[in-house]
């Protein structure tokens, strides 16, 4: 299965498929405004700008800075809104609720033990924030993961478990909140007949203190099993289905938060 190309605006919510006149689509922030609250001004220093890098197919990068008032300023419109039982306003709404009294703690450095609970919680919000982070810049996406792993998480309120969400913790220099996103295109270079999807999307996010990363690929394909977790990182989907603590005994720095968010660097070389 490939993966496609957004030619137009959304016209109908990325996970439950309703339009209009059923429901209006309204904007979805990849960062919360919360964050604005505790990542602050006075906290972070007063001269705040974003910075976009984007590398075409030839894997030349261009980049763009502009000056930010706030962090939680990227937004989709790509889900549905503005009635009673729309996604933003429901279930998208109270699991950022939920998601924030966990983070909160977490994105300025303190420790804490997640329950398989809290595990879950995160790693859905984690699934549900890449999945809309495909559409945030129009047609330059490739939307990679298909409408039924969207569904799956309106339908079941939790990522599949065919996709890999783990966490890490960093100690950075001037970059408190980041977005990566890699498209990997999948060929397979060996005399075997296992199929392998066609492309994969690996999203991080990175709040303060806090990183996660989820990795998903065009195929929603069956539960694999639980990966270990690293020296530098936990493994929260597939659920390993025992309480853990964060932060991992290591800690990333700036390099190693670059080379942890492209994880098939030793397969692309580059």
């Amino acid at each position: 299965m490939g993966a496609s190309f957004l030619i137009m605006p959304q016209q109908v919510c990325i996970f439950c498929e309703r339009g209009r006149p059923l429901v209006t689509i309204t904007k979805e922030h990849l960062f919360s405004r919360w964050v604005d609250r505790i990542l602050t001004p006075e906290l972070l220093g007063p001269d705040r700008s974003f910075e976009r890098t984007t590398a075409g197919p030839d894997g030349v990068a261009t980049s763009k800075t502009w000056p930010a008032e706030v962090i939680a300023a990227i937004e989709a419109a790509a889900v549905c809104g503005a009635s009673p039982d729309g996604c933003n306003g429901l279930w998208m709404s109270a699991l950022g609720g939920q998601v924030k009294h966990l983070l909160e703690p977490m994105t300025l450095g303190k420790p804490k033990t997640l329950t398989p609970a809290e595990q879950l919680t995160i790693a859905t919000w984690a699934a549900m924030k890449s999945m809309v982070l495909e559409y945030v810049w129009g047609s330059e996406q490739v939307i990679v993961m298909p409408q039924a792993a969207r569904t799956f998480v309106f339908d079941h309120q939790r990522p599949p478990e065919s996709m890999q969400i783990r966490i890490a913790a960093i100690e950075s220099q001037g970059r408190p909140a980041l977005i990566f996103r890699r498209v990997y295109q999948l060929r397979l270079k060996s005399s075997s007949n296992a199929a392998l999807p066609g492309f994969a999307s690996c999203s991080t996010f990175v709040l303060g203190c806090f990183v996660v990363q989820t990795y998903g690929t065009s195929t929603l394909s069956p539960a694999v099993p639980p990966h270990p977790h690293g020296r530098s990182y936990l493994v929260i989907n597939p659920p390993p289905g025992d309480d853990i603590s964060w932060p991992p005994p290591v800690l990333l720095d700036d390099a190693g938060l670059d080379r942890f968010a492209h994880p098939l660097q030793p397969v692309t070389g580059d």
